[in-house]
């Protein structure tokens, strides 16, 4: 199971909406602020997630919980989003090019449906596994510390 520290924004009658700040590798590194890598990786990573877990536990705005979510889900997604359209836009590319012998503007314009038809693929079974069942688990309340002036 993946791990991360989410914090509770809002209570639904069967869950809640929890946020939860992207970890960055960009911001471990020294010269951050300097490099290409990090000024892009700063400017395009979102802020925070926001997403609806549903439970049966009584929580409160402002608690932080544990989540989890196991590595096949994960892994199984990312070859989705990430595999399936890369495939299918070279598959088709080469289909194009190899097999129809066409000019590279049909072999570019094969490619680009080939990676629209994986996204819409990837589209359909992200919404297809998210009424599956649940892929996100709250695993533990974290207590607070409250600090009580002497």
């Amino acid at each position: 199971m993946i791990e991360q520290l989410a914090s509770v924004v809002a209570v639904d009658t069967s869950g809640v909406w929890l946020t939860t700040t992207p970890v960055s590798s960009c911001n471990a590194c020294n010269v951050s602020d300097d490099c290409g890598t990090g000024i892009v990786a700063k400017t395009l990573t979102p802020r925070q997630h926001r997403f609806f877990v549903s439970t049966s536990l009584s929580l409160l705005p402002g608690e932080q919980v544990k989540i989890a979510v196991s590595e096949q889900n994960l892994l199984q997604a990312a070859f989705v989003v990430y595999l399936l359209p890369l495939v299918l836009m070279l598959l088709s590319a080469l289909y194009v090019s190899n097999g129809l012998q066409l000019t590279e503007g049909w072999v570019m314009l094969a490619a680009l449906l080939g990676a629209s038809i994986g996204f819409f693929i990837a589209r359909r079974f992200s919404l297809w596994q998210q009424t599956k069942t649940e892929q996100i688990h709250i695993i533990q309340v974290l207590p607070e510390l409250k600090i009580h002036p002497a």
